[in-house]
């Protein structure tokens, strides 16, 4: 039997590596296979670059994954490859994209913004479900504060708070304005920074406790919750 197949449209390095775990720790690894691919230059002459594949043999759940490469082209990225993903039977497209650089107080002109930009094509093929990580996808990770411990054994929340006032087992991370620069900030308590590369955020996304996150972190964030939500409901034989 054929794959239900989702394609999940990202705007960057470090939402690509979250999500095709994210897939993997919620399916089970043997339960689906993901396709990644980057698109790459500006709105007139997009490309798109195949990164990896990771297929498993009768796997129940096919995921496409873009890397989109800047959160400007996420939604357009999307519509251009729209109708080709419904005449190819997949179930959805799914999109993810921060908020920053705008600010907070404009998420909601932003969300409509993005309600009417869809409008169009919501009537037609299959559906659309685009979703901000406030502030930035680095929220979620700080949400998540076991994993700082494997990293260093200092960076317990005691001492974060201690040096940092910033109490992650209490704050609500969705109104942080600069989660990436809280992460760096915490990296700097033991020497490190947090620079986006492609090694830090694959050391993160590795060391990230996933039960946690989808038994637990989900009550209290309402954005990861809304993601996780779309993702469970795809998962369904």
């Amino acid at each position: 039997m054929a794959p239900k197949k989702i394609a999940c449209f990202v705007e960057g390095q470090t939402e690509q590596i979250f999500v095709e775990k994210l897939f993997q720790e919620i399916a089970g690894y043997k339960k689906i296979s993901i396709e990644t691919s980057k698109f790459q230059g500006g709105k007139a002459n997009r490309i798109i670059e195949s990164l990896k594949s990771s297929r498993v043999k009768d796997a129940p759940f096919f995921v496409l994954l873009y890397n989109c490469d800047c959160d400007s082209q996420v939604l357009s990225d999307i519509r251009k490859q729209h109708q080709s993903l419904t005449n190819n039977g997949y179930e959805k497209n799914l999109g993810l994209r921060d908020l920053y650089p705008q600010p907070l107080g404009e998420k909601q002109k932003i969300e409509k913004g993005i309600r009417g930009f869809l409008k169009p094509l919501q009537k037609t093929g299959i559906p659309i479900s685009m979703n901000l990580a406030i502030m930035e996808i680095e929220a979620w990770f700080l949400a998540e504060w076991h994993y700082f411990a494997k990293l260093d054994t200092r960076l317990i929340p005691d001492f974060i708070l201690q040096e940092l006032g910033l109490d992650l087992r209490n704050i609500d991370i969705e109104q942080r304005l600069h989660p990436s620069q809280d992460l760096d900030d915490i990296y700097q308590l033991i020497g490190c920074k947090y620079d986006k590369s492609e090694k830090i955020s694959q050391e993160i996304i590795n060391h990230l406790d996933y039960e946690f996150l989808y038994l637990e972190l989900v009550i209290r964030v309402k954005q990861l919750k809304s993601f996780i939500a779309e993702i469970d409901s795809f998962l369904v034989e």
